[in-house]
């Protein structure tokens, strides 16, 4: 089983994400391979995803300390109200 570092940055991880896709896709491995890969792919993708929500959390925050903030229900069910306008 391949750990997946947790301080690896977001373009390194989409960067091997596109290599594993490829690999399976290929459809030259073996079928413990191919799941070794999927697993990494599937830690990798919640990497990717914890490192977006970080990102949209700062870019939220960043526009409300501007008064550039527009509150939504998407962002609303996203950020749970993190948005919202006092």
């Amino acid at each position: 089983m391949c750990e997946v570092q947790k301080d690896i940055k977001f373009e390194d991880a989409m960067k091997r994400l596109e290599e594993i896709v490829k690999s399976l896709e290929d459809g030259n491995l073996s079928l413990e391979e191919a799941i070794k890969l999927y697993e990494e792919g599937i830690r990798l993708t919640k990497v990717c995803n914890d490192i977006l929500r970080s990102v949209e959390k700062r870019v939220v925050l960043i526009e409300k300390l501007n008064g550039e903030y527009i509150q939504d229900d998407i962002t609303n069910d996203i950020y749970g109200g993190l948005g919202q306008k006092e």
